[in-house]
């Protein structure tokens, strides 16, 4: 792969983990104001564990382009 091909992937990884983060942040304000409320929260931790398993594999993701990344531009012995 590219550098520059990589770079722009990882800038989109990058969003992705950044606009990931907001929501797991506000799924988890949804499910506390729900239990503050006494109300059923089941499907809401069930949305928010999805989330986060979402997340995980987005970070990974950004993870692996930023080695590449290192990788491509590392000098060469």
């Amino acid at each position: 792969m590219r550098l520059s091909e990589t770079l722009g992937m990882l800038s989109t990884a990058r969003q992705y983990v950044t606009d990931g983060e907001g929501y797991v942040s506000k799924q988890r304000a949804f499910v506390e104001r729900l239990e503050r409320q006494g109300l059923d929260t089941d499907d809401a931790i069930e949305y928010l564990e999805t989330l986060e398993e979402m997340q995980a594999e987005y970070v990974e993701h950004m993870e692996k382009l930023e080695q590449e990344v290192l990788r491509l531009v590392r000098p060469r012995d």
